[in-house]
């Protein structure tokens, strides 16, 4: 009580000399807010500084707490005010580290262990906020080092992390034991037939991942579309042969607006998982991505440019992140699912000890989020695989790509090599029959193929199939956008032409000469407007054609969902707010065929539709209502409900307006669902027959895909997206406050 007391007596306009000073005032602080605030929940960094002394490392660990959380001197943020309890950082211990540098980089590098305590609060709950708070500022300066991150339970749980892990990565490729093995497509400048070629023959002599080397975007070498539509071609052709269930990995390296629609034309191709650099295109892009549910692909973390953030090394340098971190945790918080970096004994200079500290980031308990697949890389070579394995265990992922391909000219061949020398058995796929020098079990035991596995792969194939319809309309989408920005460019230099001829009379076009209208000029009569952009955070319209065609100009057609056994005959339509838009909602239109019905499910969020075209109705709990055009229907958390068009001969279409934020539906059984509403209630007029034909199609649907069911829905789960913290203006007509409904 009295050091807390003595610490509150420091006058708030008092300005803190010397380092000694702010150390007994921060320390203060310490103690009496950990008294104060012990039961709010925090999380803690571990930082090394770099200082000769405990006095002078107190001294940059107590200007840390400051400038990470408010950056404003102690005299502002006084003990005892609201924001130093609360807010600033506290240091919970300095100790001398044990590992001191072998070589120190100047007289009195002597190395320090601190642990600060960050309220929860201070991250916001959001992932480029957090990383802000750790090491924000603070980066800019010299001395400091995080060097471990450890999160509140309550913190971890605002985050979805890895969706597959490394145990769902072994379910993906189906290879439950050994290590898993990964290669690249290179070098940059290759064409796309033989890349292609290059990933069939990976893919046949079983490599269970095939990425893109990080240097292929979307150069004119190999077009990122191209190439994406070979690959994923070529590797499908391998595994057909083969039965396996390797993939390819394309490399999202693209600027932020087309990240997400990379991601999601490479899932419609066919890809298996993508290669994100968290370096270039950002930690929580990967995070978006990781927790868009109707994208649901492994990602796999390369390190480019994250180099330049850490700290260690050959020079053991105190600055930037630990390998532990940078590498091991950071990508698992954003929802990696495999984090790729350069082994000890390859050509980076990473050591054995720091290539140890990625695997305990990869590996420890995080809350509920799995572990996450080491891949060593980095210029190896087969012949230390065994070393490699020595090191890493079993769970790991031997990333090796020009020793590969250096091996011989024949890369199946190599492929079955490597995977020998890996220690894998199953040199052979379950189509092929071993021979040569590699088997992959005694020939006695040659397994077989599982007809009812074959029959959920030829579906798997069909459902792939019908997605290339969805990538064709997004080309085309792409196409006709281009053709209309050159109609109106063209329209933009007539109208100049026309101008310009009646003010002067006998103008010559000059192809040399730039042909805008100039400010003031007025463009001719039926010159449009230049398209507004399709991404991205601003503001847009988009027309349809015709009053007559129900389709909107540069938006896709897309799927309601991959399976139709909850549905029948649904299509949809993004419209707003998931391009970009800082909206707090989406905007969709769905249209059912005659006859069509969308999925029967619960959610706890709300949702209003609007008929556009047709008639159909809308069925809310066990009670049935007519939805036309200009008709409007809520549908409140919790209640079950479908629309379905009661027309047979026109569509049914109508808009849903959804939050951005919102839980993932629950699908609810027609059967069931009947069952349950006759016992209670009579039913109104055709609903038994409805629900009974839905049921039925349900179950010749399973029988058909042979239970094979593909995530999706009409609501699409989408965690973590809320857009209140935007702090929206009061008055708008988007206006949104927490806890408040409008």
């Amino acid at each position: 009580r009295f050091v807390s007391q003595r610490a509150a007596a420091v006058p708030r306009d008092s300005r803190p000399r010397g380092g000694q000073r702010l150390a007994r005032i921060s320390t203060a602080s310490s103690f009496s807010s950990s008294r104060r605030d012990f039961t709010m929940p925090h999380f803690r960094v571990t930082y090394v500084v770099s200082a000769p002394d405990e006095a002078g490392a107190r001294e940059i660990v107590d200007a840390l707490c400051l400038e990470q959380t408010v950056e404003l001197p102690l005299a502002l943020v006084p003990p005892g005010t609201w924001i130093n309890e609360h807010v600033v950082a506290k240091c919970e211990s300095l100790r001398r580290r044990l590992h001191q540098p072998v070589k120190p980089s100047e007289p009195g590098d002597t190395r320090w262990d601190a642990v600060v305590r960050y309220n929860d609060d201070t991250s916001g709950n959001e992932l480029p906020q957090l990383l802000n708070v750790i090491f924000g500022n603070t980066s800019i300066k010299e001395n400091v080092m995080v060097d471990d991150l450890v999160l509140s339970s309550a913190l971890l749980g605002k985050f979805l992390g890895p969706r597959f892990g490394t145990a769902g990565l072994r379910e993906v490729l189906g290879v439950m034991k050994g290590p898993l093995l990964m290669t690249a497509l290179k070098p940059m400048g290759t064409c796309v037939a033989k890349l292609a070629e290059m990933a069939y023959h990976f893919a046949k002599g079983g490599i269970d991942v095939i990425k893109d080397d990080h240097g292929l975007a979307n150069q004119k070498y190999a077009p990122f579309e191209d190439r994406v539509r070979a690959c994923c071609a070529a590797v499908k052709k391998a595994n057909l042969e083969t039965g396996r269930n390797c993939v390819y990995a394309p490399c999202l390296n693209a600027p932020a607006h087309l990240v997400v629609s990379r991601a999601r034309f490479a899932k419609a191709c066919g890809a298996g998982a993508v290669l994100m650099i968290p370096g270039i295109t950002g930690l929580d892009s990967t995070r978006l991505l990781a927790e868009d549910p109707t994208f649901g692909l492994p990602i796999i973390c390369h390190p480019a440019i994250l180099g330049a953030m850490l700290g260690g090394g050959s020079e053991e340098t105190c600055r930037g992140f630990s390998h532990k971190v940078l590498l091991g945790v950071l990508p698992r918080l954003s929802g990696c699912d495999a984090t790729i970096f350069p082994s000890f004994g390859g050509r980076f200079g990473f050591s054995e000890k720091e290539c140890a500290d990625i695997l305990d980031g990869a590996r420890r308990p995080m809350g509920s989020m799995p572990p996450i697949l080491p891949c060593p890389g980095g210029g190896m070579t087969m012949e230390k695989i065994k070393t490699m394995s020595v090191a890493y265990g079993e769970d790991v992922c031997f990333l090796i790509g020009g020793s590969l391909i250096g091996h011989s000219p024949d890369l199946v061949n190599n492929a079955k090599h490597f995977m020998k020398i890996a220690g894998r058995e199953d040199l052979y796929g379950p189509l092929e029959s071993g021979h040569g020098g590699y088997r992959s079990y005694p020939s006695a035991h040659v397994p077989h193929a599982d007809p009812s596995e074959l029959a959920k792969l030829k579906q798997q194939m069909v459902t792939m199939e019908a997605n290339l319809t969805q990538v064709t309309d997004m080309y085309l989408a792409s196409e006709k956008s281009r053709v209309e920005e050159k109609k109106h460019a063209k329209a933009v230099y007539e109208s100049s032409l026309l101008n310009k001829d009646k003010e002067g009379g006998h103008h010559k076009p000059d192809h040399h000469e730039p042909h805008r209208p100039g400010p003031g000029d007025t463009l001719a009569k039926g010159v449009a407007a230049p398209p507004t952009p399709v991404d991205g955070n601003y503001s847009k319209v988009f027309n349809r054609p015709s009053p007559d065609d129900w389709t909107w100009d540069r938006i896709p057609l897309e799927m309601y969902k991959q399976d139709g056994g909850s549905f029948k005959g649904c299509s949809r339509y993004e419209l707003l707010g998931k391009r970009g838009e800082s909206t707090v909602f989406q905007v969709r239109y769905f249209e059912c065929e005659p006859g069509g019905w969308t999925t029967l499910e619960h959610h706890r969020h709300e949702h209003a539709v609007i008929g556009l075209r047709g008639v159909g109705e809308i069925q809310l709990g066990y009670h049935v209502y007519p939805i036309g055009v200009g008709d409007v229907g809520y549908t409140a958390p919790g209640d079950t409900h479908q629309l379905r068009n009661t027309s047979v001969t026109e569509p049914f279409g109508f808009v849903c307006v959804v939050a951005a934020d919102r839980d993932r539906p629950v699908e609810v059984d027609p059967g069931v669902f009947l069952k349950s509403a006759a016992a209670k209630h009579a039913l109104q007029y055709g609903m038994r027959n409805t629900l009974e034909t839905q049921a039925k199609h349900a179950q010749a649907h399973s029988k058909q895909s042979h239970g094979a069911v593909a995530e999706g829905s009409a609501c699409e789960y989408v965690p973590g997206r809320k857009k209140a913290a935007a702090a929206v203006e009061s008055g708008s007509a988007c206006e949104w406050t927490p806890g408040k409904k409008h």
